[in-house]
């Protein structure tokens, strides 16, 4: 086979994949599956799409209108755009009994918003955090950084990654080293603050805001940040 057929095999069972995954299924086990569809059969490791080449197609794959704001839209139209991808990725009804991860993003941002209605970053991390599960649930993290690479600022993308263990924190169960190193940083209190609405924002029915409404608010944060004239 030549590296013209092999490139295209790749694509398609990167295109495979990343139906899989938007259709629930984490990025590896979407991978082997597509490779059995797509070749009919056993395909070689390094044939494979990597987890990298599978989030491009995921990404690709959204909705066309959602993919120009993408592009197009100012940073907060961006940010928009990808989190409403949210509202298509379901979740277990008994875990989580508020809805999609939509809401569940929503219902963060308004309970972080009750403690810190001023921090425009923290609350952009509240937003955003969830963003990977509609892209790669095997590694939900690394794909939401990834996703909004250059729209977020590294205060937001730190409170995002730390996120896992501020839970942990939460629940006793992060390691002493670590617990060590969260509570030195600067933003621990933060980090609580938003692993507290991450545990908490589990209700049906919650009045939090909409999308659009949620933009609006952090753009009304970054203008007032901008201008220090404003109050």
């Amino acid at each position: 086979m030549s590296d013209r057929d092999d490139d295209a095999l790749r694509r398609r069972i990167a295109q495979a994949a990343a139906r899989g995954v938007a259709g629930g299924s984490d990025a590896t086990r979407a991978v082997f599956r597509a490779a059995r569809r797509v070749a009919g059969g056993w395909v070689p490791a390094d044939q494979l799409p990597s987890h990298a080449e599978v989030c491009d197609e995921v990404t690709r794959g959204l909705d066309p209108a959602v993919a120009a704001a993408r592009l197009a839209g100012d940073r907060f139209d961006q940010i928009a755009a990808v989190v409403s991808v949210l509202a298509t990725v379901r979740q277990d009804p008994v875990k989580h009994p508020e809805g999609d991860v939509l809401e569940h993003s929503l219902q963060v941002f308004a309970r972080v918003r009750a403690e810190r209605p001023y921090d425009e970053e923290l609350l952009t991390a509240a937003l955003v955090h969830d963003v990977g599960r509609a892209i790669d649930r095997a590694a939900p993290v690394a794909a939401t950084l990834a996703a909004l690479e250059g729209l977020i600022t590294p205060r937001t993308a730190w409170l995002v990654e730390t996120l896992p263990a501020a839970v942990a924190y939460g629940d006793r169960t992060l390691g002493h080293r670590a617990r060590q190193r969260l509570e030195m940083h600067a933003d621990f209190l933060d980090a609580l603050v938003l692993a507290d609405a991450d545990r908490r924002a589990r209700i049906r029915g919650y009045d939090a805001p909409s999308l659009d409404e949620a933009i609006a608010i952090l753009r009304g944060l970054d203008a007032d940040d901008a201008d220090p004239a404003a109050t």
